[in-house]
């Protein structure tokens, strides 16, 4: 089954083996360094060489225990050898795991950073493709084989991340306006214990700190953990074993350290999305909408978690309010197809169904990316302003088609698409709008 639509989870997958990753050691007379990140879809995407190649797109995820390349034709590219079979399973209503392997001894380099002894996992599942869910070229994660080694500040108002060498840090860097929250170190992965009012319960929960997740808060339901009840059914993605459906709401509040934040959007996604997930104690994870209101600094070695929140603080958290998500399946030519419809939305009613391709959004033609340049320097690709049926149009990356359904209420949308093998041209109006 071609897997076209991917939901950054990467804190539930679950690696069946053991895996290592050598120290990175920064460049000599070097005590810190910073690298200037991409923000899409909340994620923090920076530009990593493995074995000596260009600088390639690659997620830094805190729910990654390992460095994974999830490119095929990367992997080919390198001539990474394939080692070990890996049992890898994760989010998703499928039960079976997938195919990926380990890769032994190969060279890591972030900007001043290197380590040459890395063990990278290699996932070999056509469908695990994060370029067309993001409308961008992405090769991979890395998360704690880098976290282990330096004090990592993301600066989400800069658009940089800065690491420190762990003595110099402690020396050298001003903390006086920031809280400092305890965090555990499970399974390479940090955990945070906070407190949150949901349905008229103050609750305390165990949560994953997870920057590969671009949502506000997941959560299972438990005993004391209960889903309000003006939520939607919504399908909340895809992950490695199939499609994640549950229950998509609003939490009163959640308290980290001094702050609190208000009216947060929650997913709960159902047990059987969820039954791959080896939960214990914990109560679900809190992601990117919720830590990219903050400067975060993580110290894993002195197991804190350092914030002081930014000029996004106070924004309302936002969420699809067209109902319509969507997935570029080849980099290279202009269009998107509808992944999901979730029923009752704006799109729905608007008449868009599942398998549509999206050719024109708000008058602007979708444009495209080169996803397998590895011999040259790229970025991704705007189209300049072009001409179809003798009207020039500007481009409209998937990026920006995104945080258009998530802005204001009332917003107008019209999507010029085209169904099956008709081509036909045919029309969806629509206004945004809210269901929680």
């Amino acid at each position: 089954m071609y897997r076209k639509f991917i939901l950054l989870i990467f804190n539930s997958i679950l690696f069946l083996t053991n895996l290592h990753g050598q120290d990175f050691e920064i460049e000599k007379s070097k005590n810190k360094f910073s690298i200037p990140f991409q923000h899409v879809g909340n994620l923090v995407i920076l530009p990593i060489s493995i074995n000596g190649s260009i600088p390639l797109n690659f997620v830094l995820d805190t729910g990654s225990p390992y460095t994974i390349i999830t490119n095929l034709n990367a992997i080919q590219h390198f001539q990474l050898r394939k080692g070990k079979r890996i049992s890898v399973s994760g989010l998703g209503r499928d039960i079976q795991t997938i195919e990926a392997y380990s890769s032994k001894e190969n060279t890591i380099q972030l900007g001043k950073a290197v380590s040459n002894h890395t063990d990278i996992v290699l996932i070999f599942e056509e469908g695990f493709d994060l370029s067309g869910r993001f409308g961008i070229p992405i090769y991979g994660i890395i998360g704690y084989d880098i976290l282990k080694d330096f004090i990592v500040e993301i600066n989400y108002g800069k658009h940089k991340v800065i690491f420190y060498e762990p003595n110099f840090f402690h020396k050298k860097k001003e903390l006086r306006k920031y809280n400092a929250l305890p965090i555990e170190i499970k399974g390479k992965k940090p955990f945070l214990q906070l407190n949150a009012q949901i349905a008229g319960n103050e609750v305390d929960l165990q949560l994953l700190v997870d920057t590969g997740s671009t949502d506000a808060l997941w959560l299972f339901e438990k005993e004391k953990v209960q889903i309000p009840n003006n939520h939607i059914e919504d399908y909340l993605g895809y992950g490695l074993n199939g499609e994640i459906h549950g229950k998509k709401t609003r939490i009163s509040n959640l308290k980290l350290g001094a702050y609190e934040l208000k009216n947060l959007t929650t997913s709960f996604p159902d047990s059987i999305s969820v039954s791959n997930v080896i939960r214990n104690n914990r109560n679900g994870t809190v992601g990117s909408e919720v830590l990219r209101r903050f400067n975060t600094i993580y110290d894993y070695q002195e197991k804190k978690l350092w914030i002081k929140k930014n000029r996004f603080f106070k924004e309302e958290f936002h969420y699809n309010l067209a109902g319509l998500e969507l997935y570029q399946p080849y980099a290279d030519l202009p269009y998107l197809e509808v992944a999901y419809i979730r029923k009752g939305s704006p799109a729905d009613l608007a008449g868009l169904k599942k398998g549509d391709a999206i050719r024109l959004v708000n008058d602007k033609r979708i444009s495209v990316f080169k996803v397998n340049s590895f011999e040259e320097k790229y970025d991704p690709q705007k189209t300049d302003v072009i001409l179809i049926e003798g009207k020039k149009r500007d481009p409209i990356s998937l990026p920006e088609i995104i945080d258009l359904f998530k802005s204001d209420e009332g917003r107008a949308i019209e999507i010029v698409y085209t169904r099956g093998t008709n081509d036909v041209k045919r029309y969806a109006n629509f206004k945004l709008k809210k269901s929680i």
